[in-house]
């Protein structure tokens, strides 16, 4: 596939603005990269199925970006890289995040061998790179940015979890590389699904005020969105 033309929408965030925009963007295939965000663990599987996003949406754009050749990449979350007393992050995290123990003991129980857990529908394939990160995004101190460059990538069509923290973050930092974003917005948490409880408002198509939030954030800073249908269409075409 030479080109792939995908409908986008991004937010205008100025006087006489304030909506969204639509267009189509026209982009060499070869130039354009799938890239999946911790699409792995209880995101991945959890009491031996796959997360509903991950099963339904995510999967058939994954395996369409691999029926017209796209490269594909993975990152995961380690956090064996770093976690010991002294880590900042581990200290604060295990604050917000542990209600007993902490993220030390968490992942020190992990082992030696510990290896990223995958639904079998959105499985690394061989030859796809998977870089292991320790932050939120998944260019700090990894080699993704090298492997995209060496690819000749210049877009990259973005899934995975989650909208708030990982997956944003690793976006922001891909713009910040000079890389044309495209988010899957429907490849990533349902609404309400990563909203505080005292965020939750059901009259949001987004589920809660958080989650419009970040994706208000990312189409007038970042990049542009589509759906999972959309994608999968385009590759088709």
């Amino acid at each position: 596939m030479d080109q792939i033309e995908i409908p986008v929408r991004y937010y205008m965030d100025y006087p006489g603005g304030y909506d969204y925009a639509f267009e189509d963007l026209a982009l060499p295939c070869a130039e354009c990269a799938f890239l999946l965000v911790d699409v792995d663990g209880g995101y991945s599987v959890k009491d031996g199925a796959a997360h509903p996003t991950t099963e339904k949406f995510i999967a058939p754009a994954l395996s369409a970006a691999r029926t017209v050749g796209m490269k594909v990449a993975y990152v995961h979350n380690d956090m064996r890289q770093v976690v010991d007393p002294g880590n900042i992050a581990c200290e604060f995290w295990t604050k917000t995040k542990f209600a007993k123990g902490n993220m030390v003991d968490a992942w020190a129980k992990s082992g030696d061998d510990f290896k990223p857990t995958y639904a079998p529908c959105v499985a690394p394939r061989e030859g796809e790179p998977n870089f292991a990160k320790w932050m939120w995004s998944g260019f700090r101190d990894t080699f993704l940015d090298t492997r995209l460059r060496s690819w000749g990538i210049r877009t990259l069509f973005v899934v995975g979890y989650s909208r708030r923290a990982c997956l944003h973050y690793t976006c922001a930092e891909a713009i910040g590389h000079n890389y044309r974003v495209i988010l899957l917005r429907d490849c990533s948490n349902p609404p309400g699904e990563i909203e505080m409880p005292d965020t939750l408002d059901d009259s949001l198509p987004e589920g809660g005020w958080v989650n419009r939030m970040m994706l208000r954030q990312f189409e007038h800073l970042i990049g542009y969105t589509t759906t999972a249908a959309e994608f999968v269409a385009a590759c088709r075409a």
